[in-house]
């Protein structure tokens, strides 16, 4: 699974760090020799010292912002989430901050009903504020009359790139928009994302990561919000006036700046917009993709009908590709040859297998044997599509705590039969396959030690494992969550091992986590927290445990 990423101890008992640097790893007496009078010592009595984790694939701008939404999740039915909705309407008439909108985000499994809110009811709950939901997955949205209206979204309103209107047996929209991008419809009218805005939301969202112990993070769409340009300046800022700690790799959505027959930006282009001071702490990785959306909403692309089908209209049986085949494949392409490293979403195995089939094409007219092209998400890959993986080299960026959140929704979706082939850590790693892993927070809730978890349990809310994978040994998920996930973005040089000479972004642990077994990190039975994160050698959670 590591590859290139290397072998170098994943956790020590005594390091030595100066200049915000590792500078010697190894056992206490070896370390210990290379104090003076000028060092100081911390003795974290049986903690165990990690690389920082690395979630190279998270959505932190998104999160900041989401953070300041009504959470309908928490209402145990659906009747609850519309008086939650009501209530807020209360309060928004005729607010000068939210401009009079009402925006929240739900998910249908956590209502006792397990169903999307029809429009209708949004109306009788709040008739005169326009109501927009996010659905948890990020595919796809809800909204009421007023929002519909605020919109100028009707009968005869065509669809967006990534924003599909759903419809009624006559035409007329139902409120819901499915896709890549399900809020494009309503982005000209909703309130403005101002800089302040934004970097309020970095500002809270960095001390989420820093309390789980994340030292480096991918913003996973950049450009998904307002425009790539504005969301990099947001990022930029508040890496120089260290509002954000950690080492962020920005991933572009090339679709925002491109147009499928031209040529797109080269990484340099978008890389000479990072102020020079702040480049050591902002960097641009991969260029982002969509395939196909989320299999909680029924619009991941698959090979076969979804086990629900029959609720949908016939031309959903299997889902949607997120664009035409052809022309993702020639974005695909001209990406490839602008010199990107490429990561594009893909759930469904229509999908994925859409995606390797561009890649080979791309890696065919310009063989780059380095190129670290990823797939996103990759959630069902048959032994095939895991063969295809292999041959062509490329990574497939997991997320275990979708397992966690979703699991119970996949098994009624796809069928125990099909879920065989979902996060088979296992086989996909001793078929060769390179694996890291990542959180795609706040679309599961996010900290690393909950995914190693998730690893090992799989298996959503109800405790049904959706296969019988033995799955990842420990070390194996730690360094996924470290110097895979480092490899996979890039950025191996810099950190993700304990290794003279990187960076010191650390994570420091209750206890050494590969001396846990896989069942009692299943069970939750581990005992491992967060103690303390280093970002170049300075605390950022937990100093008064460093002494």
């Amino acid at each position: 699974m590591s590859g290139d990423s290397g072998r170098a101890p994943s956790r020590a008992g005594a390091l030595a760090i100066g200049g915000g640097r590792i500078l010697a790893v190894g056992d206490e007496g070896d370390v210990l020799g290379l104090a003076n009078a000028t060092t100081r010592l911390v003795d974290l009595d049986g903690a165990a010292v990690m690389p920082g984790f690395q979630d190279q694939h998270a959505h932190p701008l998104f999160e900041g912002i989401r953070a300041g939404w009504l959470d309908l999740t928490a209402a145990p039915d659906l009747a609850a989430a519309l008086r939650l909705l009501a209530a807020a309407a209360a309060t928004v008439r005729g607010s000068i901050e939210t401009e009079g909108w009402v925006e929240a985000w739900y998910h249908p499994s956590a209502w006792r009903e397990g169903r999307h809110p029809t429009r209708d009811e949004l109306d009788r709950a709040v008739p005169d504020v326009p109501v927009l939901l996010h659905h948890g997955s990020g595919h796809a949205s809800m909204a009421n009359s007023m929002a519909l209206a605020y919109a100028r979204i009707t009968a005869d309103r065509p669809d967006l790139p990534g924003a599909v209107i759903e419809r009624d047996a006559s035409g007329e929209p139902t409120g819901m928009v499915r896709g890549s991008d399900p809020v494009a419809p309503y982005a000209p009218v909703l309130p403005a994302l101002t800089p302040e805005t934004l970097r309020a939301a970095i500002r809270r969202i960095a001390t989420r990561l820093s309390a789980a112990g994340v030292t480096a993070v991918a913003d996973a769409h950049l450009g998904s919000l307002v425009d790539p340009i504005s969301e990099l300046a947001a990022y930029a800022g508040a890496a120089l006036d260290g509002d954000l700690p950690q080492r962020l790799t920005v991933m572009p959505g090339l679709a925002h700046l491109s147009r499928p027959d031209e040529d797109p930006p080269e990484p340099l282009d978008i890389e000479a917009l990072v102020p020079p001071d702040v480049r050591d702490r902002v960097r641009v990785g991969p260029a982002k993709f969509f395939a196909d959306g989320a299999l909680s909403t029924a619009d991941a692309w698959l090979r076969e009908p979804y086990r629900d089908a029959a609720e949908r209209e016939p031309g959903l049986l299997r889902g949607r590709p997120a664009h035409d085949p052809d022309e993702l494949a020639e974005r695909l392409r001209r990406a490839h040859l602008a010199g990107w490293q490429l990561a594009t979403h893909a759930i469904g195995d229509a999908g994925a297998a859409l995606v390797l089939h561009a890649y080979r094409a791309a890696l065919a007219a310009s063989p780059r044997p380095d190129h670290r092209h990823r797939v996103e998400h990759a959630m069902l890959l048959d032994p095939d599509l895991v063969h295809a993986a292999v041959a062509l080299d490329v990574v497939a960026m997991l997320q275990p705590e979708f397992v966690t959140v979703t699991g119970d929704v996949y098994l009624e979706r796809l069928g125990p039969d099909r879920t065989r082939d979902m996060y088979p850590y296992r086989r996909w790693i001793d078929a060769g396959l390179r694996v890291a892993f990542s959180s795609d927070r706040p679309f599961s809730p996010g900290a690393p030690l909950d995914g190693i978890r998730a690893a090992f349990r799989l298996a959503g809310p109800s405790g049904r494992r959706i296969n019988d994978d033995p799955g990842p040994t420990v070390d194996e998920a730690l360094r996924a969550w470290t110097a895979d996930a480092a490899w996979a973005a890039r950025d191996e040089a810099h950190a993700g091992r304990l290794e003279p000479g990187l960076a010191a972004d650390l994570v420091v642990l209750s206890g050494d986590p590969s001396t846990v077994t896989a069942e009692r990190w299943a069970s939750g039975d581990d005992g491992v927290e967060v103690v303390a994160t280093l970002v170049g050698g300075v605390p950022v959670f937990g100093a008064d445990a460093l002494g």
